[in-house]
C-alpha cells in the first residue's frame, strides 16, 4: 500500500525524495485520521447518495475508469444545509477511493502497472454564489491534490467558469485539464473513450436497460435537495441544550470580535495540533497560520463553517518550530 502511494507521490513532487516523503507521511496521517482504509464501507447520509451528482460510466480505451461529475446539477447550498462539510469531503474522497480500487484490481488482472482515471466535469455553475460552497470546492481540490496525485490521466471540463480555481491547482494537474465550451467536447471524449462506455447524453451509445440516456443507474444526476433533508431548528435547539456537556469551556464574541489562540512549537516538533468547536445562533469563520522567522504562512485559509449545526474539528502536524495561531 505504501509503495503504491509512493510511486504516485514521487513524480508529483518532481522526484524530490524529501518532498515526496513529507507528502507521503502527511497523506498517511490523513488516511489514518479519516479511516480511509475502510472508507468504501462507510454509509454516507442519504442526501449525499441521492443528490451528489457523480458516477463511473465505464472504461477508457486503456481500461481505466471514467468518472462523470455533472456539477451543474449539484444543489451545493442544499447539501451544505443537510450535512456537515466533513461528510461532504468524506463522500468526495470515497468516490476517488472506489475508482482507485477499481484501477488496482484491473492492474492485477492484466498484470500491468496501475493506470489512471479520466474525469469529466460537466456544466459547472458559474462558480458558487455563496462563500461556504466555494470553501467546500476548495477543500475537494486540496484533498485531491494532497492525497490522489498522479492518478488523473485527463480531466475534461465542459461549459465551466474555471479560471477562479486555477490558482489552487498544481501545474501538473492543470496540464491534464482540457477545457471546452458547449460544442466540440463530445468528439474529443470519443478519441479516448469508446462510445459504448459513455451514456448517450454525454456523447456515447450507452443507455440504461429502460432506455434512459443519462444512465442514472450508474451516474447520479443530482437535482434540488428537498427541504425535508435540511437540518431542522428543533434539532439545533436540542444540540445547543447539550452543548455544555460536550465542551468544558466557552467564550462569547460580539459580531465583529475575534479570538486568537497561540501555540509555540519548539521541542514538541512533530506533535499534533487538534481543534474542535461549536457555536450557537450562527456560523463562524476561522483560519490557521504559523510564523517561522517572522514569515507568516497560511495553513488553512479563512473559511466559514456551519458550526452552529455540527461540531467543527480538524488537525495539523506541527513539523517545524515556530508560532501557530488559530
Amino acid at each position: 500500500m505504501i509503495i503504491y502511494r509512493y510511486l504516485f507521490i514521487f513524480p508529483a513532487r518532481n522526484f524530490n525524495i524529501n518532498k515526496a516523503e513529507a507528502m507521503l507521511l502527511k497523506s498517511l496521517e490523513w488516511r489514518k485520521e479519516w479511516n480511509m482504509d475502510n472508507i468504501v464501507d462507510w454509509n454516507p447520509p442519504e442526501v449525499l447518495k441521492k443528490y451528489f451528482a457523480s458516477g463511473i460510466a465505464g472504461d477508457d480505451k486503456e481500461g481505466n475508469p471514467v468518472i462523470i461529475i455533472p456539477y451543474g446539477n449539484v444543489d451545493i447550498r442544499g447539501l451544505i444545509k443537510s450535512c456537515n462539510s466533513k461528510e461532504l469531503i468524506k463522500y468526495f474522497a470515497q468516490i476517488f477511493e472506489k475508482a482507485v480500487l477499481i484501477m488496482r484490481e484491473k492492474s492485477r488482472d492484466r498484470g500491468e502497472p496501475m493506470g489512471k482515471l479520466i474525469d469529466i466535469t460537466l456544466h459547472f455553475i458559474v462558480l458558487y454564489p455563496i462563500i461556504s460552497a466555494l470553501v467546500v470546492v476548495l477543500k475537494f481540490i486540496d484533498v485531491f491534490e494532497s492525497n490522489y496525485p498522479e492518478i488523473l490521466r485527463c480531466c475534461y471540463v465542459v461549459n465551466v467558469a474555471f479560471s477562479i480555481l486555477k490558482p489552487f491547482l498544481s501545474e501538473k494537474t492543470l496540464n491534464k485539464i482540457k477545457i471546452h465550451g458547449k460544442n466540440g467536447w463530445k468528439e474529443e471524449l470519443l478519441k479516448m473513450i469508446d462510445a459504448d462506455q459513455l451514456p448517450v447524453h454525454w456523447g456515447g451509445t450507452m443507455t440504461d436497460p429502460d432506455g434512459n440516456t443519462k444512465c442514472i443507474s450508474k451516474i447520479r444526476t443530482g437535482g434540488k435537495v428537498p427541504k425535508e433533508y435540511y437540518l431542522k431548528n428543533k434539532l439545533l435547539a436540542l444540540q445547543n441544550q447539550n452543548l455544555h456537556l460536550d465542551f468544558k469551556s466557552h467564550i462569547t464574541l460580539k459580531k465583529t470580535e475575534s479570538k486568537i489562540f497561540e501555540f509555540l512549537v519548539f521541542e514538541n516538533v512533530g506533535s499534533q495540533l487538534r481543534w474542535e468547536f461549536r457555536s450557537t445562533g450562527c456560523d463562524i469563520a476561522y483560519e490557521v497560520s504559523r510564523t517561522i522567522s517572522e514569515e507568516v504562512e497560511e495553513l488553512i485559509p479563512l473559511q466559514r463553517v456551519n458550526s452552529q449545526v455540527f461540531k467543527e474539528e480538524g488537525s495539523l502536524i506541527c513539523d517545524e518550530k515556530g508560532l501557530c495561531e488559530y
